[in-house]
């Protein structure tokens, strides 16, 4: 790899090999042994440089560390990404926009995470991203700038992770959560019309089971407020907090009777709640949603809530 004024001041930087910007020189073992008087005194005694350690870091380190320059076109990838995503042969990849080597669908993140890095001096995003293989990995990618002893930018540091397996266990929890929420909203469906079917030859108590399907049918839309959206869904999963969580289970009463349009939020700071509470909120807000339309000021043409 031809130096340039980067390389000139970057102390990380491995010398050009036969196969590549990526390959160390190869030298000959050291007869000292490091770690008998410890890396500082070894660093000290100039048994070790920082030069040194600094390259073993980065030639053993299991993350894909990639260097670019201050207009993110690619200097320097070590061994891992040599192996994971590049190859060993580099030459052609030197100088090459960083972007370019993502996936369409993920180069919009790409240049956002580039822009906040080169403003705020790190930056942090995931994605997909095809590997040697052909086979896309999921990667934890942070973005750091890079000074000299100046403190002037003299290059962009990519550090990339492979979190796919974690990736791949939170889609498979969510399709597991899909599926629960589907199969409950049978079972509340069901119990309904059992309910239903059980109450309508008794007059006496279908107050009664009228009472028991509406908190069902609360504890309904409680779980589809709940519920993960599939990942081909544009629209995030809304914000886990009160008022969201009272804007799903009090939306049906706002079009009861003369209950429409007076229904109305507190206004001040929303209060986030655990999936653990929604049941709970749940029952306690549809009683009282119900008893104001019976009882309370709903109930009336000119009551609020």
């Amino acid at each position: 790899m031809a130096a340039g004024p980067l390389w000139d001041r970057l102390s990380l930087a491995l010398s050009p090999g036969p196969n590549g910007y990526g390959s160390p020189r190869r030298r000959a073992p050291a007869e000292h042994r490091l770690f008998d008087t410890g890396t500082i005194e070894a660093v000290r005694r100039g048994l070790w440089s920082v030069e040194t350690l600094s390259r073993c870091i980065v030639e053993t380190s299991p993350d894909c560390i990639e260097v670019l320059d201050p207009q993110g076109n690619l200097q320097f990838a070590n061994p891992t990404a040599l192996q994971q995503l590049r190859s060993s042969e580099t030459a052609e990849n030197e100088g090459e926009p960083w972007v370019l080597s993502w996936p369409d669908d993920a180069r919009a993140a790409v240049l956002e995470g580039l822009e906040v890095v080169r403003e705020t001096g790190v930056a942090r995003f995931s994605h997909w991203r095809p590997g040697l293989s052909g086979e896309a990995r999921y990667w934890d990618v942070t973005l750091s700038r890079m000074l000299d002893d100046d403190r002037d930018p003299i290059g962009l540091l990519a550090v990339s992770r492979d979190i796919t397996a974690l990736a791949q266990a939170g889609t498979d929890r969510d399709l597991c959560s899909r599926e629960l929420s589907h199969r409950l909203k049978n079972v509340f469906a069901l119990v309904n019309g059992l309910v239903t079917l059980s109450a309508r030859n008794t007059p006496a108590v279908q107050p009664y089971a009228r009472t028991l399907r509406d908190r069902f049918t609360s504890l309904g839309r409680a779980l589809e407020y709940l519920q993960v959206p599939p990942p081909d869904e544009a629209a995030p999963r809304p914000a886990q907090t009160l008022q969201a969580l009272l804007r799903t289970l009090l939306m049906p009463y706002e079009g009861v009777g003369n209950a429409h349009r007076r229904i109305r939020l507190f206004d001040g700071a929303d209060i986030p709640i655990r999936d653990t509470a929604v049941t709970s909120l749940a029952l306690i807000i549809h009683e009282l949603a119900t008893n104001a339309v019976k009882y309370g000021a709903l109930s009336s043409d000119t009551g609020t809530v």
